[in-house]
């Protein structure tokens, strides 16, 4: 069924509108239909269109490797593809009609023969199930509001013209597009992608038909060499046998006679193929498009890449792309992913689709040797990969798509930098329990990681007990750090489980007997593993993919179905996972039990403190460095942008830490916020430390002045010039030029201005003015806009029980310029 929905002025260029779909998909083959699939069941509002009048008849690809098989089981598909799929257990490989090997695959590693016909049919009954419908016989035109400088931009969505089978023709306005439609892919002509590469001079022929008198096994392939040619015959559901040869060179359109004598040529004899249900003559390529993403459009499957059919790669390589980034795509569209994560799909699939075409371009052109020297070598080197085992060992995993090991995610060209330990190396001698690998299939689904009843939309950090050493408040502490993000995240704790076996397993499969952990992606790849020393590597990953956040009801609804989602979470946790509201980001630092929240100025976010985070004591306490919307990991939250806005996410994010009590530290900026927090919960405060603050009664700035921080918004020189005034003029230019660069990263034009405007109109004097609660005000000396005079007339009139103290040899920014001395007095002063 077509939806479409008119404008004011009813004509052929009608336009969607622009809140019906988040995102559109064109094609709708194995691949389309599973990127549609993946992206309904996280809560994406998809749109499918296909050119083709309807699915295809025809098998044409034919193997499903368990890595796609899981990918189906998650779809809760696994019932349709048993009742149809033919498991294939074992290939026998022959040159000149004799056998040279014969390789049997293990259950695990096996793979099905499910037509492309069968597997769109399982699929499309998936997607019906989720609420998707295709609309059939549109037909992408062209693509208006690309960038083609490739950056993803806020506000920017794409428009399709799409044309109906009635010859009308829609204007269709959606923020994200997949493309998924074929190696002749409309959408990647449009993008202007190259598709890069060359078609093989051979032609092939393929045959699906039944065989008289069934003297083929059917669960075995049957790979034939010969200095004629080559011929595979592989066992299909209903009967049915494909056989696939190279065909002679004038051969144009082949048909079932003259399959028949290339199998009597090539094959064992004394088959009479029967009953055809599909003959076809065709050329295969070996292309990739040279990038599989322009800005809000991607591209998957035969869009993205063309390969030969050895090995049966093609449908799995799409399937997976499909996966890929679907899950990535639906993070970003409901907010829990910054949008950076999208540009790691490109990358990760592009190293795939290498792997296969390189890995496939091999093989056909090694079935294609006929010299007497060249045969010998092929049979040679089958002999010895069978008795060596490498085939089982290698090639075999490889193909079911068990070692594909993804690179760091959202790290770009920098390492991550960590100790050496023993588990790490063995496990990177095991590609299927290293960083990047996904986590053993097995084990995913035993600690409801991964199956139909896992949370598809989050991310899932298994926490190990340790069976070497043991570490027993691991994972509560991970539970703290991680707070920010419980919306997001999902802990696993392996000790908790009933029992020993998932602990042991855990260890066993993955290599580790020390009480760490693994952070696992939403499509089972693991993104890091640690110990306790790098917890705060964990932070940052996180920080780095992840926006704060507890759950909204949009993220409700998408995880609607999975009891799962939340069952590590005791009833108290539950309800505050419910209730939190938006968690910010917060760097945490120490594990004390005096608890304090630190807040940044204006121009800087978090990392403002970084200077001070080695000097802290974390013994005693426990630091949470929160950035506020707008401002560094926090960039991409939208809000008000206000100091009472600030003030309540301090709230929300106590509340998700569990700290019913704490202290507050505000500099500049976060110095009115830090007052605001008390007046809506004196009761949680125990003491306050203003660093060069806006005070209660706010900070107007002179007219003559206004000009110069106004467009700092947007103006690097402006930034430049402030904080050398408020440094006193006095430090090195590369160094304030390097803050003033730093500041235009860490917070964004709109949310800069509208937070200026916020502590200049914003006075609430007479209700603080009284408070009992021990506050400290710290200046520098050399920071001309907050003074000890003004300070005095301000600060300590507000509060009877407050202190000032001025910092020598600092400006406006004393945890940057003198942090050692800023760390000694304020704890100090919380000490008390």
């Amino acid at each position: 069924m077509t939806t479409r929905y008119p404008t004011e002025q009813d004509t052929d260029t009608d336009t969607a509108r622009p809140d019906a779909y988040e995102v559109l998909v064109v094609g709708a083959g194995p691949t389309g239909l599973t990127a549609a699939s993946e992206l309904l069941r996280r809560g994406v509002r998809v749109r499918i269109v296909d050119a083709a009048p309807g699915p295809s008849v025809h098998s044409k690809a034919m193997l499903v490797w368990p890595r796609t098989l899981d990918i189906l089981e998650d779809l809760g598909l696994s019932a349709g593809v048993d009742q149809v799929a033919v498991k294939l257990r074992q290939m026998t490989y022959y040159s000149e009609k004799k056998p040279v090997t014969r390789m049997r695959m293990a259950d695990d590693m096996a793979p099905y023969c499910l037509p492309q016909r069968l597997t769109e049919e399982v699929l499309t009954a998936g997607l019906h199930r989720l609420g998707g419908t295709i609309e059939r016989g549109v037909r992408l035109t062209s693509l208006q509001g690309l960038d083609f400088g490739g950056a993803i931009r806020e506000d920017r969505p794409v428009t399709a013209s799409l044309e109906h089978p009635d010859g009308s023709v829609e204007r269709f306005t959606v923020p994200w597009v997949i493309g998924a439609d074929g190696a002749t892919s409309a959408v990647r002509r449009q993008l202007g992608i190259p598709y890069e590469g060359a078609t093989y001079e051979n032609r092939f022929l393929i045959t699906d038909a039944k065989v008289a008198g069934d003297p083929l096994a059917p669960d075995e392939i049957h790979y034939y060499q010969s200095r004629l040619g080559v011929l595979a015959i592989v066992p299909q559901p209903f009967g049915l046998f494909r056989f696939f040869t190279n065909a002679p060179a004038d051969m144009e359109d082949g048909e079932l006679a003259d399959m028949q004598r290339l199998v009597d040529l090539r094959g064992p004899g004394g088959l009479r193929l029967t009953d055809p249900d599909w003959v076809t003559t065709f050329r295969v390529h070996r292309r990739r498009a040279a990038s599989f993403q322009l800005g809000r459009v991607f591209l998957a499957g035969d869009a993205a890449h063309a390969h030969s059919p050895m090995g049966g790669q093609g449908l799995n390589t799409g399937i997976q792309d499909a996966q890929n980034i679907a899950w990535k795509l639906a993070s970003v569209v409901r907010g829990g992913a910054r949008t950076a994560l999208l540009e790691t799909y490109t990358p990760e699939r592009a190293a795939v689709a290498d792997a296969v075409v390189r890995d496939t371009d091999l093989q056909t052109r090694a079935a294609m040797w006929t010299g007497g020297g060249q045969v010998a070598l092929r049979d040679t080197a089958m002999r010895a990969l069978d008795r060596t085992g490498i085939l089982d060992r290698f090639y075999v995993p490889v193909a079911a798509g068990r070692r594909w090991v993804y690179g760091p995610v959202g790290e770009g060209p920098r390492r991550r930098a960590r100790p050496a330990n023993w588990c790490s190396a063995r496990a990177g001698l095991r590609r299927h329990a290293r960083e990047g690998a996904a986590l053993p299939r097995e084990l995913a689904v035993a600690l409801k990681m991964a199956g139909p009843d896992a949370d598809p939309a989050r991310f899932q950090l298994l926490v190990l007990p340790g069976q070497k050493d043991t570490d027993p408040g691991l994972a509560d502490a991970i539970r703290r750090l991680v707070a920010p993000w419980r919306g997001r995240l999902r802990v696993v704790d392996a000790g908790s489980l009933p029992g020993r076996g998932p602990a042991a397993s855990a260890a066993r499969e993955l290599h580790c007997r020390h009480a760490g952990f693994h952070l696992v992606r939403p499509d089972g790849h693991i993104v890091l593993h640690g110990h306790r020393e790098e917890l705060h590597e964990l932070s940052d990953t996180l920080d780095r993919l992840l926006l704060p956040g507890a759950g909204g009801e949009d993220e409700a609804d998408a995880h609607a179905g999975h009891p799962s989602s939340h069952a590590e979470l005791s009833l108290e946790e539950e309800d505050m996972y419910q209730s939190a509201g938006s968690v910010p980001f917060a760097h945490l630092v120490g594990s004390g039990p005096h608890k304090v929240i630190v807040l940044h100025s204006l121009f800087l976010g978090h990392q403002s403190f970084s200077s001070l985070w080695p000097h802290v004591d974390g013994t005693r306490f426990s630091y949470a460095f929160m950035d506020c919307r707008g401002f560094g990991r926090s960039l991409d939250v939208a809000g008000t942008y206000t100091t009472d806005e600030i003030a309540s996410d301090v709230l929300t994010l106590a509340d998700s830490l569990g700290w019913q009590e704490f202290s507050l530290i505000g500099h500049s900026l976060g110095g009115q916020p830090i007052q605001q927090v008390l007046l809506k919960a004196p009761q949680r405060v125990r003491r306050i430390i203003g660093l060069s603050p806006v005070p209660a009664n706010g900070m107007p700035i002179p007219d003559s002045d206004f000009p110069l921080f106004a467009d700092a918004a947007h103006k690097i020189e402006n930034r430049r010039v402030i904080v050398d005034m408020t440094t006193g003029n006095r430090l090195s230019a590369n160094w304030v030029a390097g803050m003033a660069e730093t500041s235009m990263k860490e917070v964004g034009p709109v949310a800069y201005r509208s937070y200026l405007d916020s502590f200049r109109t914003t006075d609430f004097a007479d209700r603080v003015t009284g408070a009992q609660v021990p506050a400290l005000v710290v200046v520098g000396e050399h920071d001309p806009a907050v003074t000890e005079e003004a300070m005095r007339e301000t600060w300590m009139k507000h509060y009877p029980n407050g202190e000032l103290t001025v910092v020598g040899n600092a400006g406006h920014y004393p945890m940057v310029e003198t942090p050692v001395a800023l760390v000694t007095l304020t704890e100090e002063f919380l000490s008390r």
